[in-house]
């Protein structure tokens, strides 16, 4: 009997449906299966992920940890503990010692790292031998052939592309002492690493060729000059990257249009996420996923994760979402908002997925769901540690979020990561995010020493491993007849070198084409801005008016039309300040300040910090703004007080006023008021950067008669001859403004609001469009 051996499952599934005569099956299996079955490891268990982590964290020092830059926290340690798993498999793999690598470091630039990891080393598997346990670090000083499995096969068919490390390849040719192995592999300047390991056992091996090698014999079955096809390749970039799906659509179209099967068409994604997106916009379900289909769009996965974002920030955003999805916010509150601080409980953890479990019907989901949730109970309940409930919250989303549901019986096109495409040929190749960042894939397995270490050490280094991703890229692109290849193309990506070293001859456009595509995923509408005139039969002289009302109207007519009368408002939701939040904090905290008559008389200072500190809890945003004011401030305290030991008294502040003037009826709020003898002071604070009075060359043109008003609605409550000086109190700069040409203004005012009778007025914009820069109506008037 034969045995076959491919990289993937997916080589095996497509190597069966060629076959015509399914009742004669050979035996097939991947490489990895094949690699399980042909060793055994007596008396030992193989450990799971969660035992794997909690050991680790026993056998590891906080200082250590600290040295090696990880921070012993439980979650921080969960992220950080793959960098150190990753090592040792590596250094186990290639049947390397840490002190080897110690010679290698000719400068000893790692040595104390070295040292520490080859301490934590030697206790790991200290820790798995003493409870009989193995993974694959200890796996290859365990290991026996599984002879008794193996013998049974007359030939071991072995299609191999990609890598063999030390450890496998040492198996690989103890399978052959006592089985007829024949391996099938492909050489071009890429791969040279993997072959060149042939040449070390007596092959003489060239780029370029595809050949049959008996292991047993050591001998060349067969050899044979790589054919490469020239397919039709086309290369686009987008500014965006959801607009590479519509390319997809479109190329899809093109290939099965020129005689090409859904079938026989992929479509990689080097960046696994894409695939989040692409099944989005699966309206026509072309495709099937070969990586499984993730559950982000799944109703567990949505109320897990908006839970979430409801204890972390309870903005009016995350209420409505929890609303939208009819998750129960009084339970919430009541379970878990106020522990979500606290040490994570048993009784907390199950309420949890007690209640998450109800949110989903997906028999399979559910399934994984409950394997996950046991795996996590070991996590957190099984030791000593303590974790946070929100630290636990973040793992928990973590976990849950890598479940992927299996795909069957979707559509004919098949999505996948690189490394599913080994030994598959594809008529029609799609290859999406083809970007310096992605393509080929960076490796985090550098994390403790350098390229320059692991290349004295014969480690495998970044240079070798993104290599073997272009021999990927190289055997599918180079099998197909028509490939399509999309990458990003704005500011912070570009297409990927590797690109050029590919297509030589083709010439690559930087020119983005989003507009030829993006029709195909949503209409684009486009805003039918209304530029013609609003007319409105409107006695104005009917309304009340505010100093800010006035200067809208004056400034631009649409824009008090679109918010005084149409009433339009901004639609906000972020906590992020506005333009006019600092300035109406700074109203507040003068306003509270200045309540007392005594203001000056004792611990002033105190008291000003205090309102601040009060205003700093409310909006964490504004801290940096506040804590400037609050320096500046010391500096206004002492030129107040001046002002004060000069006998001048605050006798009002924020004081309200609604009067009538020309028939009008003026309304507002005067800051403060101050008093000196007979001497009235109206003040009205300024937090802008730029505060300017205006002169007898420019009043004429003014749109802001603030302190008009003001000056008006308190001559008419006063009714005497006191003299009243209005000023605006530039607050960056610590002055006081005087208006200076004052009764012109009021005289310019009175004309103004004769204008106001009206019968019917056209609401036209302004000419002036630079105003419209900070306009919250520029959309609509399409400016």
């Amino acid at each position: 009997m034969d045995l076959l051996v491919y990289p993937t499952a997916r080589a095996i599934r497509n190597e069966i449906n060629s076959i015509e005569d399914s009742s004669f099956l050979p035996s097939i299996l991947s490489i990895d299966e094949f690699f399980k079955k042909s060793i055994s490891v007596d008396k030992y268990t193989f450990i799971d992920e969660e035992q794997r982590f909690l050991a680790l964290k026993e056998v590891i020092l906080d200082e250590e940890s600290s040295q090696l830059g990880f921070s012993s926290d439980f979650i921080e340690f969960l992220r950080y503990s793959e960098y150190i798993f990753r090592f040792f498999t590596e250094i186990s793999n290639e049947l390397i010692d840490i002190d080897i690598l110690k010679q290698s470091d000719t400068y000893e630039l790692y040595s104390k790292h070295l040292d520490i990891l080859s301490t934590i080393h030697k206790r790991y598997i200290e820790f798995l031998k003493k409870d009989f346990y193995v993974d694959r670090i200890l796996l290859p000083s365990l290991y026996e052939v599984n002879n008794s499995y193996l013998n049974q096969f007359s030939n071991i068919e072995i299609f191999f592309e990609g890598y063999f490390s030390k450890f496998e390849f040492e198996l690989i040719n103890k399978i052959a002492i006592n089985s007829r192995v024949l391996l099938h592999i492909k050489t071009n300047r890429y791969n040279e690493k993997s072959w060149q390991l042939f040449n070390d056992i007596g092959f003489l091996l060239h780029s370029g060729f595809e050949y049959t090698l008996d292991l047993k014999d050591k001998d060349i079955v067969s050899k044979e000059s790589i054919i490469k096809t020239n397919p039709n390749i086309h290369i686009v970039g987008f500014n965006t990257r959801i607009n590479q799906i519509a390319y997809i659509k479109t190329s899809i179209v093109n290939m099965i249009s020129n005689g090409i099967k859904p079938s026989n068409i992929v479509v990689v994604v080097p960046d696994e996420s894409f695939k989040n997106m692409l099944e989005l916009f699966d309206d026509e379900e072309y495709f099937n996923y070969a990586m499984g289909k993730s559950i982000y769009n799944r109703l567990l996965f949505k109320c897990l994760n908006s839970i979430y974002l409801y204890l972390n920030d309870d903005d009016e955003k995350s209420i409505k979402l929890l609303e939208f999805l009819d998750i129960d916010i009084e339970f919430i509150n009541k379970e878990f908002k106020k522990v979500f601080n606290n040490i994570l409980y048993k009784d907390v953890f199950d309420k949890l997925i007690d209640y998450i479990r109800t949110k989903e019907s997906n028999k399979e989901l559910c399934e994984k769901f409950d394997e996950v949730v046991y795996r996590l109970n070991r996590l957190f309940f099984t030791t000593n540690s303590k974790i946070l409930f929100k630290d636990a919250y973040k793992i928990i989303i973590q976990k849950i979020s890598s479940i992927t549901l299996d795909d069957i019986n979707s559509g004919s096109i098949t999505v996948m990561g690189l490394l599913e495409t080994r030994f598959i040929a594809f008529d029609g190749v799609i290859i999406v995010d083809f970007n310096e960042d992605i393509v080929p894939k960076r490796s985090i397995k550098d994390k403790f020493i350098s390229t320059i270490v692991k290349q004295n050490a014969s480690l495998p280094t970044l240079y070798d491993r993104q290599n073997l991703q272009k021999y990927y890229y190289e055997q599918l692109i180079f099998k197909a007849s028509s490939v399509y290849i999309s990458y990003i193309n704005n500011e912070n990506n570009q297409i990927s070198r590797f690109a050029r070293e590919l297509f030589d001859d083709y010439k690559i456009s930087n020119k983005t084409q989003d507009q030829f595509y993006e029709h195909i995923l949503y209409n684009k509408y486009k805003l039918n801005h209304f530029d013609e005139n609003i007319i409105e039969k409107i006695d104005l002289s009917k309304k009340s008016w505010s100093a800010s009302s006035l200067k809208s109207f004056l400034s631009c007519k649409r824009q008090y039309y679109f918010k005084y009368i149409l009433k339009l408002k901004d639609h906000y939701f972020s906590k992020k300040p506005q333009n006019f939040e600092i300035g109406t904090i700074i109203h507040n905290i003068l306003e509270k300040f200045y309540e007392d008559e005594r203001v000056f008389l004792s611990d002033y200072h105190s008291r000003l910090n205090n309102l601040f500190d009060e205003q700093k809890l409310k909006n964490p945003f504004l801290i940096l703004d506040l804590e400037l004011y609050r320096k500046r401030f010391i500096s206004f305290l002492q030129l107040e007080k001046n002002r004060f030991d000069r006998g001048i008294k605050v006798i009002d502040v924020e004081k309200n006023f609604n009067i009538y003037h020309r028939g009008i009826n003026l309304i507002g709020k005067i800051d403060r008021i101050d008093k000196n003898g007979n001497i009235y002071e109206i003040i009205d604070y300024k937090t802008s950067s730029n505060v300017q009075v205006d002169t007898i060359k420019n009043y004429n043109k003014s749109v802001d008669f603030q302190l008009e008003l003001y000056f008006l609605a308190l001559k008419k409550e006063l009714e005497d001859d006191s003299i009243l000086l209005p000023y605006y109190y530039d607050l960056n700069n610590l002055k006081l403004l005087e208006e200076k040409v004052l009764h012109q203004k009021l005289e310019l005012l009175n004309d103004i609001l004769d204008t106001l009778h009206t019968k019917e007025v056209n609401f036209i914009k302004c000419i002036n469009s630079t105003l419209c820069l900070n306009c919250s109506y520029k959309t609509i008037c399409n400016r």
